[in-house]
């Protein structure tokens, strides 16, 4: 029989932005700062790991430099996106309205073909 000893993941090692990242925003010289349940982490990526980043069906434009995981978000009030997590609670960003009101038709268009 073979044993597997199950470590929990370091999110600050194996980051995976689509199952892990609420929102992230790209600054400059490839730096790409996204923001989790309980982090702030700053990475450096490659032209082609920020164009595959920046392409992944999980995140929604908000501006040229925000991107939020439509798939993270569990309540829109207003024009403010909150992530809620059992265990760390609640984070939240400020969008504009317009966006807002983007995301909601987006989240009811996956939820209705989810169905």
């Amino acid at each position: 029989m073979l044993y597997t000893e199950l470590r929990p993941r370091n999110v600050y090692e194996d980051l995976d932005p689509g199952a892990d990242a609420y929102f992230f925003k790209v600054g400059d010289q490839g730096v790409v700062i996204f923001h989790g349940r309980n982090y702030n982490l700053k990475k450096r990526l490659t032209d082609e790991e920020q164009r595959t980043l920046l392409h992944h069906p999980s995140f929604f434009r908000i501006t040229c430099h925000l991107f939020v995981n439509v798939d993270k978000i569990t309540e829109i009030d207003h024009n403010t996106l909150h992530f809620r997590d059992a265990i760390h609670g609640v984070k939240s960003i400020e969008v504009p309205r317009k966006m807002a009101e983007q995301l909601r038709r987006l989240i009811h268009t996956r939820n209705s073909i989810a169905i």
